[in-house]
C-alpha cells in the first residue's frame, strides 16, 4: 500500500519525508536513524490503539523525544498520508519534577473534509466535534469502518496490520517451541513460528502462504531441506526439518540461517494484502545464495499482494539486487536537509548502471558516515 510518512524533530529525525512502496532498502551510517525511521510506524500504531501518552513510554520516554537541535519553537510532528487521507499530530513535551506533560495536537482529514480535530494543550476540542470525537482511535470507534471515508479506512488498515519484525526468538523456538494456538500470522520475534506454520499447512485456505514459504526453504536449502513435521506434546508445537538423504533435524540442530530464513518468509507471507512490514538487518546468519533468493521471493509476494517489505541493511549483496531499482534504496545521506533521500536522486541513474550497488556502499560513495572520506 503506497503511502506518505513526514516527520518533523522526532529524537534523531530532524526532517523525514518518505514514499516507500514494493521492496525497498534504507542505508545509513549507524545512528543516522535507519531503525527509529522504522520504528516511527511503530509508534503510530501504538498511538492509534493506546495514545501517543502511552505510545510513547514504550519507544524511550519522553526524554529526548525532541531533536537536539530543534530550534525554539519548532514542534515535534507526525504526518501519515493514505491516498486523500491525513492523520497528523504534535506532541509538546514539558519536563518537571512530576515528570512529563505532553499534551497533543491531532486531527484527521480525508480530501477537504475534516473529521476531527483536538487541542489539548488547550484542554478543549476545536470545531463541531465532541471529546468522544477526538484522535482517529475515537473516530474510526465510535463509527465503525462502514462510516468512514474508503482512504481513511486504508490508513487505518496499514496502521493496524503494520509488523517491525526484529530480535528474533532463536533461543526460545530450540528450547521451548511455539505455543499451542490458532495463530495465522507470524509474531513480531517469530516466537510463534511453528505454530504459524503449521496452521497454514493444515488449512486449505492458506495454502499460498504454506506453500510460498515451503518452495522458497526448498530453494534455498536444496541439500537441507525437504519436507517438515510438527510435533505436539503438552500443548507445544515443535518441527522436525526432513532431508533428502532421510535424517530428521530438530530446532537444536538447525542452523541460526534456516530459521532466520524461515522466519522472514513467515514474515512476508503472514501480512495481510497491502500491509506493510519492516525487517531489521535481514542479512543476519544468512548466505549470499540465500539472501539472493529470499529477495526474489519478496519481490514476488509484494508484487501480487501489494505488500511494502521494507529492510533496514548493510549488506553489499542486499542491495546489489536493486541493480535495475536504484529508487527503492533510501539512504540516510549525512548532510541531506530530508531525509531519507532515494538512491537515484543522490547520484545519476546513468552512473549508478556501471557499478554494483553493494560495492558502492562498501566504498562509501553512498550513506558514509560523515567524515568518512577524510579518514
Amino acid at each position: 500500500m503506497a503511502f506518505t510518512l513526514s516527520v518533523r524533530n522526532y529524537r534523531g529525525l530532524r526532517r523525514v519525508d518518505w514514499s516507500p512502496s514494493g521492496v525497498c532498502a534504507l542505508v545509513g551510517p549507524n545512528g543516522s536513524g535507519k531503525t527509529t525511521l522504522i520504528d516511527v510506524l511503530q509508534l503510530l500504531q501504538d498511538t492509534y490503539r493506546s495514545g501517543f501518552t502511552n505510545a510513547i513510554a514504550g519507544h524511550g520516554g519522553a526524554y529526548g523525544l525532541r531533536h537536539f537541535e530543534a530550534e525554539k519553537g519548532e514542534r515535534i510532528s507526525f504526518k501519515l498520508r493514505v491516498d486523500s487521507a491525513i492523520w497528523e499530530f504534535s506532541p509538546e513535551v514539558s519536563l518537571g519534577p512530576g515528570g512529563a506533560r505532553i499534551p497533543l495536537y491531532e486531527r484527521i482529514t480525508d480530501g477537504d473534509v475534516l473529521s476531527a480535530e483536538f487541542d489539548g494543550s488547550m484542554d478543549e476540542v476545536l470545531g463541531d466535534a465532541s471529546p468522544n470525537d477526538v484522535g482517529l482511535r475515537d473516530l474510526i470507534y465510535q463509527d465503525g469502518l462502514d462510516g468512514v471515508p474508503e482512504s481513511t479506512r486504508r490508513l487505518v488498515e496499514l496502521l493496524s496490520s503494520y509488523r517491525h519484525h526484529h530480535h528474533y526468538a532463536l533461543a526460545s523456538l530450540r528450547r521451548e517451541g511455539s505455543l499451542l494456538g490458532g495463530d495465522l500470522r507470524l509474531n513480531d520475534d517469530g516466537r510463534n513460528l511453528f505454530a504459524v506454520l503449521m496452521n497454514w499447512r493444515n488449512r486449505r485456505d492458506q495454502r499460498e502462504r504454506w506453500t510460498f514459504v515451503f518452495n522458497t526453504m526448498r530453494d534455498c536449502y536444496p541439500e537441507l531441506f525437504s519436507d517438515f513435521s510438527f510435533p505436539i506434546a503438552a500443548n507445544i508445537v515443535s518441527c522436525e526439518v526432513h532431508t533428502p538423504a532421510g535424517h530428521s533435524l530438530t530446532p537444536v540442530l538447525l542452523p541460526d540461517g534456516f530459521l532466520v530464513a524461515l522466519i522472514h518468509l513467515c514474515a512476508v507471507a503472514s501480512s495481510a494484502p497491502g500491509a506493510v512490514l519492516a525487517i531489521d538487518e535481514p542479512e543476519n546468519a544468512l548466505h549470499p545464495f540465500t539472501l539472493r533468493r529470499l529477495m526474489e521471493a519478496f519481490r514476488e509476494w509484494s508484487d501480487a499482494h501489494d505488500v511494502t517489505v521494507l529492510l533496514a541493511t548493510h549488506s553489499p549483496v542486499i542491495l546489489d539486487t536493486f541493480k535495475e531499482l536504484p529508487e527503492k534504496v533510501f539512504v540516510m545521506e549525512p548532510g541531506e536537509e530530508v531525509l531519507p533521500v532515494p538512491l537515484d536522486s543522490l547520484k545519476k541513474r546513468s552512473w549508478l548502471a556501471h557499478f554494483a550497488l553493494g560495492d558502492l556502499y562498501k566504498d562509501l560513495k553512498y550513506g558514509a558516515p560523515a567524515g568518512a572520506d577524510e579518514a
